[in-house]
């Protein structure tokens, strides 16, 4: 008012404050879409469920709740014994199996010599039939006659043999065909075998922290999905959703760079990039259902949710499941405000 000089009055004190307020407001809004921020967060985390996949005794227990595991690492074992037996029967069975493969190709190989050698017969008898004629045509009577008959006789006799080593041969093929496809058969068998066999040790799908496992030696697990024996929480997971209106995220776009305040950090900033927004809710599901949905009942308080991967994999590790505090996103709009 001094240096402009404009007189003191209930007038231009109230502009002065007015534009005051608009001024400051435009700053705050301009803030509000350029770097929204949201007190409403948490740290989540996977939880997965440890179910057997068979029905026996366990036999031996290696972690106990609360153990940090590494991805593959044994976390129990059950009784072996039934797997055992199951893959020396099947590996039994495969080796009948391939013995009978061996036989019969053996067989198929005599059988082609038989084709080849009644083949040979037939051949030789069909040429004496030829001989037999030339005797005739130089000297004939009866003696030529019967020669040509025997020669006849022999060359049926010889095709006979043929069709039958033919026979003979077609056979053994299709029991060797058999025999491999029971072969195939039998080596499935053992590799689902020794495949349950592997399955008596259970280990660790990911790195994480075991939770609540309550299994002891000597104690039974069965294959169901409802009995589950402990469960893993999932640190290579180690996402923060951050909650928002949803006109707040109109600028807001995966890579924006992220600031947040842990509460169990107080005085220190952790930082961390946007992997997505989130764009659906179960306000908008409709579930079918025999019941008519209450208008009444729908709409939506306009909330998304905002999934943040940190910078530091180390600190995320050490932040407890639900950690709380605030989150302020930086986008390319409004970076002077």
């Amino acid at each position: 008012f001094k240096v402009i000089k404009i007189p003191v009055n209930p007038v231009s004190v109230a502009v002065a404050a007015l534009i005051g307020v608009v001024l400051l407001g435009g700053v705050v809004t301009v803030w509000n879409l350029g770097a929204p921020i949201s007190d409403q967060m948490t740290l989540r985390r996977t939880i997965v469920r440890i179910v057997p996949n068979q029905r026996e005794f366990v036999s031996k227990v290696h972690v106990q709740s609360n153990d940090l595991v590494k991805k593959g690492q044994p976390l129990f074992e059950i009784s072996r014994d039934r797997f055992v037996y199951a893959v020396e029967q099947a590996s039994a069975s495969l080796a009948a199996a391939e013995a009978k493969v061996s036989q019969l190709e053996a067989s198929v190989t005599g059988a082609k010599a038989s084709v080849t050698k009644a083949e040979a017969d037939a051949n030789v008898a069909k040429a004496e039939i030829g001989t037999a004629k030339k005797l005739r045509r130089s000297s004939p009577g009866a003696v030529a006659k019967l020669r040509i008959a025997e020669a006849e006789a022999s060359f049926r006799a010889a095709q006979a043999n043929t069709e039958s080593a033919k026979a003979s041969l077609k056979q053994a093929q299709s029991s060797l065909s058999a025999a491999r496809f029971a072969v195939k058969v039998a080596q499935a068998s053992l590799d689902s075998a020794e495949y349950d066999l592997s399955q008596t040790t259970y280990r660790s799908p990911v790195d994480g922290r075991v939770i609540n496992f309550q299994i002891r030696e000597q104690t039974p697990v069965a294959r169901w999905q409802f009995t589950a024996v402990g469960t893993i929480m999932d640190l290579s997971d180690n996402a923060v959703l951050a909650i928002y209106p949803q006109n707040l995220l109109k600028r807001v776009a995966a890579g924006d760079s992220v600031e947040i305040a842990f509460r169990r950090h107080p005085g220190t900033i952790a930082t961390g990039k946007v992997e997505s927004v989130i764009k659906y809710t179960g306000e908008g599901q409709f579930a079918a259902t025999d019941q008519l949905p209450v208008a009444a009942t729908v709409g939506s308080k306009g909330f998304l949710a905002v999934r943040i991967l940190l910078d530091d994999e180390d600190l995320a590790k050490t932040l407890p499941l639900g950690a709380a505090g605030s989150v302020a996103i930086y986008t390319g709009f409004g970076g002077p405000f």
